[in-house]
């Protein structure tokens, strides 16, 4: 029992681990286009456990956010700042993929860290998505007043609480159909 609670934590911290790497990728690009202080808060997981600084962890791997002044930075400069999170997770697949392959550990451990690197790269590529309020859709944000698209602050607000929703509904669907409970 004891064994089985450890390897729940460790899975728990892998993911949560995976999640603050990209938030510092956010974070990282922040600090270099708008200066030093520029970030508020970098977020990674829920049931928060750890508060020091500007870091916030949690222990669930939900989600995550870097607060930061969004007028500071042009629209350039934030199209950077939501790249460089998915890139900062394919760095960290690249890493665990790597490690995974190094052959230093045994089977059990090497699978666990392989899938960790995939994992890695499914969270570079699903942030990609257009929808509200993945990185995609930051991206995509951006653009919007160049191509005449003027949404209100509300409009805006609901497009990523209802996308947020929709990004939940679809991962608890997904993990389900194609998960290790099948």
């Amino acid at each position: 029992m004891l064994l089985l609670i450890a390897a729940i934590l460790i899975t728990l911290a892998l993911f949560v681990g995976s999640i603050l790497a990209h938030e510092m990728g956010h974070a990282a690009a922040v600090a270099w286009l708008a200066g030093k202080g520029a970030v508020r808060k970098i977020s990674a997981g829920s049931v928060v456990v750890f508060r020091r600084g500007v870091f916030e962890i949690g222990l669930l791997p939900t989600w995550g956010h870097v607060e930061f002044d969004p007028e500071r930075l042009g629209p350039i400069d934030r199209r950077l700042v939501a790249a460089a999170g998915p890139v900062a997770s394919a760095v960290t697949a690249l890493g665990f993929l790597a490690l995974g392959r190094s052959g230093w550990f045994d089977p059990g451990w090497t699978r666990a860290i392989i899938t960790m690197g995939k994992a890695n790269i499914a969270l570079a590529w699903v942030n990609l998505l257009p929808i509200p309020p993945l990185d995609g859709w930051t991206i995509i944000e951006t653009w919007l007043p160049a191509w005449g698209v003027r949404w209100s602050a509300g409009t805006l607000d609901a497009a990523r609480r209802y996308g947020a929703a929709f990004v939940f509904v679809a991962s608890v669907w997904l993990v389900l159909l194609i998960g290790p409970y099948r």
